[in-house]
């Protein structure tokens, strides 16, 4: 880990124990209890989620490979993955995704790191969509004041200004154009390592160009993965005996998914999570244990996944020393 990443740590355990103190505990654990088997609901929730996620992630595949995949096998890959993902905070599942696909599917790197990169923009592209969706709703609600309502508004432009920086970079080849610049500059190590950065990026564009009708197929499922977000809180409301709008739901899961891409960089946000769920429920509900029980449920799902990907991947025998030498 390196130092910067440790110290965001720290300041994300800080805030969680800041938050924890801040709550009545008893009240949490009431709130708690109120679940019991009940949670079984919220892994189902999910799992529907993800299977809709996965096969996103199997279309792109596809269809820069050319070639059909068995489903169940992509989705056990993509659960090790996500959970290697979160153990070491965001940058390892990735990798860990694309020696798998070698390894059971024989795919290049190139074309795993290109369907991986192509995934993500569509996800990206597909939470732009939904928090449009979910800025209407905190407008149309009207119950979170106008400085919330501006900071909401200015959270979602920039986040939506960086994806489309981001796509604008792969569909129009800026880092293939930069490096033609500067290539006599570089050394051979530098120079090898952006030629594989042009191959990638022929691979997106040539799907971006050729593979419109997909494009959108993949939109639309991460669409409704977004939306089964908004469901699973709505849930978890109302096993708690909590009544909340649909509306409300989708706003929620807006200003959650905000703060965690605007705060990518504190470890599996870590305490930020939390910190979102407490404030806005408190608005709406005007209870700080009620929104910590939706963030600690939420973190427990996560948890529960998270166990289930590692116990696959660690019969995997994944070669971590091969993924720092590919990738």
């Amino acid at each position: 880990m390196s130092k910067f990443k440790f110290i965001y740590l720290i300041i994300g355990i800080a805030l969680l124990v800041f938050i924890f103190n801040k709550v009545d505990f008893n009240s949490f654990l009431n709130e708690l209890n109120k679940l019991r088997f009940s949670f079984i609901t919220i892994l189902v929730i999910y799992l529907m989620g993800f299977v809709l996620d996965t096969y996103s992630w199997k279309l792109c595949i596809e269809n820069l490979i050319n070639k059909k995949l068995i489903f169940h096998k992509i989705f056990k890959i993509r659960i090790i993955g996500e959970a290697f993902n979160y153990i070491l905070f965001q940058v390892g599942g990735e990798p860990v995704k694309a020696l798998l696909l070698k390894n059971k599917f024989n795919i290049k790197y190139k074309s795993s790191i290109s369907s991986l990169i192509l995934a993500k923009t569509i996800i990206l592209f597909a939470l732009i969509i939904f928090c449009f969706i979910g800025l209407l709703s905190i407008f149309y609600i009207n119950k979170f004041g106008n400085n919330f309502e501006k900071a909401s508004l200015i959270g979602f432009v920039l986040f939506t200004t960086l994806i489309i920086l981001f796509f604008i970079i792969q569909r129009y080849k800026l880092t293939s154009r930069l490096h033609g610049v500067f290539k006599h500059k570089l050394s051979k190590k530098f120079n090898s390592f952006f030629k594989h950065l042009e191959d990638t990026e022929l691979k997106i564009v040539d799907f971006y160009k050729t593979r419109k009708k997909v494009f959108f197929k993949i939109l639309f499922l991460n669409l409704s993965n977004w939306f089964f977000g908004a469901l699973e809180l709505y849930t978890i409301f109302f096993l708690l005996n909590q009544k909340i709008s649909f509306l409300e739901a989708i706003a929620i899961e807006t200003l959650v998914q905000l703060v965690r891409a605007m705060l990518f960089f504190i470890p599996s946000n870590i305490g930020t999570q939390e910190g979102v769920f407490v404030i806005v429920v408190n608005i709406l509900k005007d209870s700080t244990p009620l929104g910590l029980a939706v963030a600690v449920i939420r973190r427990l799902r996560e948890i529960i996944w998270i166990s289930i990907g590692l116990i696959l991947g660690f019969n995997q025998k994944i070669d971590f020393k091969e993924i720092k030498k590919k990738l």
